[in-house]
């Protein structure tokens, strides 16, 4: 269901394809369910009435609270304001659009999974298990590249989204981009570790033949505040690792040409666009 929910958030911040389906998000989501878990006949029809209210409620509360932060960035940009305080500002805001989401969804999955079945709860975990194997592999066939190689594939994977936010880039920014390969932490392992410990004890949790209050109580913690199954260790990479990375993008600021500025300006008014029409009746 996370799937569901990112869905939400992801489809109002993209193009045409995504306003058809953001408008058709009911049928979207269940392509989405079905790679976890196979609904009985029931069970569609108690999730039909859930989903009919959160795209109401995200159409009518969400939608216009992204449009008025995509003009703040906006303003931000054009009056060469930006700084770490105002990107702080912005992360923080981007947050808060997840944890309204989050806050309005998590109590109707909690009304519904009691009816989550035990033959449903570990077919979910099989496949979640499959993803975790799968994303081991492919992360050890990353580390298993040479130096040279996951430097020119950084290098480049960092150019290509640069100049899709900015259009082409100039040697300086280009220069930046590869100056700054090798300042960030990995943590993919501390976030695989983070992502099974929070599984395992939601996994736990739903194959309880209990579902009274106290189970209740017990999963609404659990998907209100997955965070704090982080590492103290992957916490700070992170806090690391963002700091670099907004001193990156002033730097990237300070360097941009004024075509660059306005091929970025219109990127997003772009997305604006497309959340003002959805916000239509």
């Amino acid at each position: 269901m996370k799937k569901f929910i990112v869905l939400l958030t992801i489809l109002a911040l993209s193009g045409c394809s995504a306003k058809f389906a953001y408008n058709n998000i009911d049928w979207l989501a269940y392509w989405y369910i079905d790679d976890y878990i196979e609904l009985t006949d029931e069970q569609e029809e108690a999730v039909d009435k859930k989903l009919l209210s959160w795209i109401a409620w995200h159409r009518n509360n969400e939608l216009p609270q992204y449009y008025q932060h995509l003009a703040e960035l906006s303003k931000d940009i054009q009056s060469k304001s930006m700084s770490v305080e105002r990107m702080e500002y912005h992360q923080e805001k981007a947050a808060d659009h997840w944890y309204r989401l989050r806050e309005r969804i998590v109590p109707d999955l909690v009304e519904l999974s009691p009816m989550l079945t035990r033959q449903q709860v570990v077919a979910m975990f099989e496949e979640i298990d499959e993803q975790n194997q799968e994303e081991k592999e492919e992360r050890r066939e990353r580390e298993a590249r040479s130096d040279d190689k996951k430097k020119r594939d950084s290098i480049k994977r960092n150019k290509k989204n640069l100049t899709r936010w900015l259009g082409r880039l100039t040697s300086e920014q280009e220069n930046l981009i590869e100056n700054m390969y090798g300042e960030y932490h990995r943590n993919g392992e501390l976030w695989q570790q983070y992502r099974e410990s929070y599984q395992g004890e939601l996994k736990a949790l739903l194959l309880q033949e209990k579902r009274d209050d106290a189970f209740k109580t017990r999963l609404s913690e659990l998907l209100l505040n997955p965070e704090a199954f982080r590492s103290d260790e992957l916490n700070q990479k992170n806090k690391e690792n963002s700091d670099t990375y907004k001193n990156f993008l002033l730097s990237v600021d300070a360097l941009a040409t004024e075509k660059q500025r306005e091929h970025l300006i219109d990127e997003i008014a772009e997305f604006s666009d497309d959340i003002k029409e959805l916000m239509a009746p």
